[in-house]
């Protein structure tokens, strides 16, 4: 199971099955001769040889400069080490040549978003480019999602405010807890500064049923003011339900987030 582990590992590098057969091979085996590889491994002389070639042009194996021609892994941890800075140079590399390329346009388009990775994924960056305020409704199972952009909005003085089905505890972040069984279980959304929305459905056992996501200023403004509003009568609800007096009320409902405060509301008014 754990060769079968590694080769599939070392394939969804971008390795081939042959290569990573014997480079797993010889991570136990080392050194050894081409033939024994093949041998070993059950796959022809030729090809074995001609993967070795590839292999060590990729720098993950060693091949004496003698007669016997005995091959050698490099260690796991040197290789992936390597992999990890030839990725990063070449992610750096297309990121410059595809940054000349981006041509930024007003876009108010609504977009279908069609995979759970991709709704966290968007959140994220909504999160990033935050500056003002940024309101949702969290699903208390998709925490650990977003937690990291979260902290970094709040640390950059952005207003988080969330309401979610469980009683969450993020450093910054307002939230409030509505009840148990509540749509907030299955609906995750997010605005940021009244200028992108993104809304997302899933069902009980926590799989995307629809998404979309948009720039649009009306539908994000409205969507900033749903949110606020639903936050704040939450607030006040838990406070009728304490006995709170007439200035712990008028504290909550001093706490709504008026979307014409943000900057989506000024860009629609201009």
């Amino acid at each position: 199971m754990a060769i079968r582990d590694s080769v599939k590992a070392l394939a969804d590098l971008g390795f081939t099955n042959l290569e990573a057969e014997i480079y797993a091979f010889l991570l136990q085996e080392s050194p050894a001769t081409g033939y024994r590889i093949a041998q070993a491994i059950g796959k022809p002389a030729a090809n074995t040889y001609k993967a070795i070639q590839t292999l060590e042009q990729k720098g993950a194996v060693l091949v004496e400069d003698g007669t016997s021609r005995m091959c050698r892994a490099v260690s796991s941890e040197e290789l992936l080490g390597r992999l990890s800075r030839e990725f990063e140079l070449r992610r750096a590399s297309a990121l410059e040549s595809l940054s000349a390329l981006n041509h930024v346009t007003v876009d108010e388009r609504i977009y279908q978003i069609r995979s759970k990775d991709l709704v966290f994924q968007r959140a994220r960056e909504m999160l990033a480019d935050a500056k003002q305020v940024a309101l949702g409704v969290l699903p208390g199972m998709f925490v650990k999602e977003i937690a990291e952009e979260l902290l970094g909005a709040t640390s950059r003085s952005v207003d988080v405010g969330l309401k979610s089905d469980q009683a969450l505890r993020i450093e910054g972040v307002d939230v409030v807890q509505e009840a148990a069984g509540s749509r907030a279980r299955n609906s995750f959304q997010l605005v940021v500064d009244g200028e992108q929305t993104l809304v997302a459905i899933f069902d009980e056992s926590g799989a995307l049923l629809q998404a979309v996501w948009t720039r649009n200023p009306m539908l994000a403004v409205a969507h900033h003011e749903g949110i606020a509003s639903e936050l704040c009568l939450t607030l006040v609800s838990e406070r009728i339900e304490e006995g709170a007096g007439p200035k712990r009320l008028g504290r909550a409902l001093a706490s709504f987030r008026p979307s014409s405060a943000t900057t989506g509301f000024a860009k629609l008014k201009g």
